[in-house]
């Protein structure tokens, strides 16, 4: 890779990961503000919106797709801004393959949420991976309409410190 260009990666993301950790913030503000009803005799479900229904089953096979390197369908879901956050198809093939290669495959889905913030609705998908699975990351993806207006992973949680055992092998594993 191009060392020049390998340094203005990060800092043409630097503002995507700003605005990531905004959505996630946002997201985690508006469950814990919302209005608790007094207990039900019977567990009622949360209604969630037409449009939150919808960007959870297309948010789930879009990133079903991510993971499995399949971007064409993707790439064409984003909107001009967000493609040029990534630069070409090429240059959004070798992250998500550069992302398996370090990370491994998805291993555990820890959690999957939407939220909508004015006209956009969010898809967020929380998840450990194979060769790392103390890291949670999340993937968020924008909607509005049809379009992807919105495209980006943060670290979401580090359970590197939570308690762990050493197994035989001298391999730590995570404490159940």
């Amino acid at each position: 890779m191009n060392p020049a260009r390998r340094s203005a990666f990060p800092v043409r993301l630097a503002p995507l990961a700003l605005l990531l950790g905004a959505v996630l913030l946002a997201g985690q503000e508006a469950r814990a503000a919302a209005p608790k009803a007094p207990p039900a005799t019977s567990a009622a479900p949360a209604r969630v919106s037409a449009a939150e229904q919808a960007a959870m089953t297309r948010g789930r096979t879009l990133v079903q797709d991510f993971y499995a390197v399949k971007l064409d369908g993707l790439w064409r879901a984003f909107s001009p801004g967000v493609r040029a956050q990534w630069g070409t198809l090429t240059d959004f093939q070798a992250f998500r393959r550069g992302g398996l290669a370090q990370y491994g495959p998805e291993r555990q889905v820890v959690q999957e949420r939407t939220f909508t913030r004015g006209r956009e609705v969010y898809y967020v998908r929380s998840a450990a991976f194979e060769k790392a699975p103390e890291l949670v990351w999340a993937v968020v993806l924008g909607f509005t309409g049809a379009q992807v207006t919105t495209f980006g992973i943060a670290l979401e949680e580090d359970r590197s410190a939570a308690p762990v055992a050493r197994q035989p092998d001298g391999q730590r594993r995570a404490s159940p």
